[in-house]
């Protein structure tokens, strides 16, 4: 009986008092709003300030062609499994697709791509305001905006003072505003490729919603471009080495029908052996350049077939299409806020008021002992 009491008051003992806790949180209500107030201000300020960013994604799924041996299938299927896309022959595929956009020289042929800016149709309409065309690189330099007049003059005084030409763009050799160009494109463009099924999915995150719609088409068009021509550009060197070859036997196929036939028109009074073992000849020449030039024309056409079966295919799931509210919601900013506020100035006076308490006291025993 007497080891049920022990227990049962060790266990008050060890129970957490969450009245007591609720009424010390609630004696320190004005603390807990003063503390909130403040965060709500600072969100709502940061909230005004924070540039807009709107984000496009596009959704891209590839055809899928089996370019492996027979073999490896066989014997991946036997074994339970299939042929992933990493195991296509090919250097580039759509597996590398993030690193293609990722890489200097993709993104340095996006800066000179010519974009138009959004203008509210309000201002379109009432004050006749058009947008003017631009390029990726002066809008991610800010250089598309209309500036006021002292500031326009004070950025023209430091142009004159530069001493970089950046109307012209080497990926090998960037001046110090193209390289921070494209550190900017490089984290506004995300590409992300599932290596089972293909489906590419590709993010472009900028502060203006037409420039990023007509950025993610780019993007999304560049990168089957790159690929596409890496994979046609062996079928069609093929195709246009055949194209000469049956050019070339065209020429000597007319050359010796040509031959042969002023042959027969010269000797056709003449018997003897020997003109008819010469005409047999040009005949026989002529027969062999036309066997030739056929084959050659065969293999031509197949050549050319070759280049459409290499081509791949792309089925756009998901388009790119204008935004219509910004990415980074500045209500969700305010709510954000709001509640670290809340939640911090709860803490401090539940726990945090404690803790300092307990730990100036033990700080001034050490110092009397």
């Amino acid at each position: 009986m007497e080891e049920k009491q022990v227990v049962s008051q060790i266990q008050e003992e060890d129970a957490f008092d969450w009245i007591g806790m609720l009424r010390k949180i609630l004696k320190r209500w004005k603390f807990i709003f003063l503390v909130t107030f403040i965060f709500s201000v600072l969100g709502v300020t940061y909230a005004m300030l924070m540039k807009r960013t709107y984000q496009v994604k596009v959704v891209l799924a590839p055809e899928l062609q089996n370019r492996s041996s027979g073999q490896l299938s066989q014997l991946a299927s036997m074994l339970g499994g299939s042929m992933s896309m990493n195991s296509s022959p090919d250097a580039l595929n759509i597996t590398m697709f993030p690193e293609i956009s990722s890489s200097t020289p993709f993104l340095c042929s996006l800066l000179e791509v010519p974009v138009t800016p959004f203008v509210p149709k309000r201002l379109e309409v009432e004050q006749g305001i058009k947008p003017d065309t631009t390029t990726v690189f002066l809008h991610l330099l800010g250089r598309d905006k209309k500036l006021s007049e002292r500031k326009a003059r004070k950025m023209a005084e430091a142009d004159a003072k530069y001493l970089y030409d950046d109307s012209i763009i080497h990926p090998d050799d960037l001046t110090p505003r193209q390289d921070l160009a494209v550190k900017k494109l490089r984290s506004s463009v995300a590409v992300d490729v599932n290596n089972k099924t293909g489906v590419t999915t590709i993010n472009v995150v900028l502060d203006d919603p037409m420039i990023v719609k007509q950025l993610a088409d780019t993007v999304c068009q560049r990168l089957q471009d790159f690929v596409t021509e890496y994979r046609i550009k062996k079928a069609t060197a093929d195709y246009e080495y055949y194209v000469e070859l049956a050019d070339d036997a065209r020429r000597k196929l007319v050359k010796a029908q040509a031959a042969y036939a002023a042959r027969v028109d010269y000797d056709r009074s003449v018997i003897l052996q020997s003109v008819n073992s010469e005409r047999q000849r040009l005949e026989s020449e002529v027969s062999l350049a036309s066997q030739i030039y056929s084959q050659m024309s065969q293999q031509r056409e197949l050549a050319k077939a070759k280049i459409q079966e290499d081509r791949p295919v792309y089925a756009v799931m998901q388009p790119a299409s204008v935004p219509l509210r910004a990415s980074n919601s500045r209500a969700k900013v305010c709510i954000v806020f709001f509640m670290v506020g809340f939640i911090l100035s709860v803490v401090w006076v539940a726990f945090g008021e404690d803790f300092l308490k307990k730990t100036r006291k033990e700080l001034e025993e050490e110092d009397e002992a």
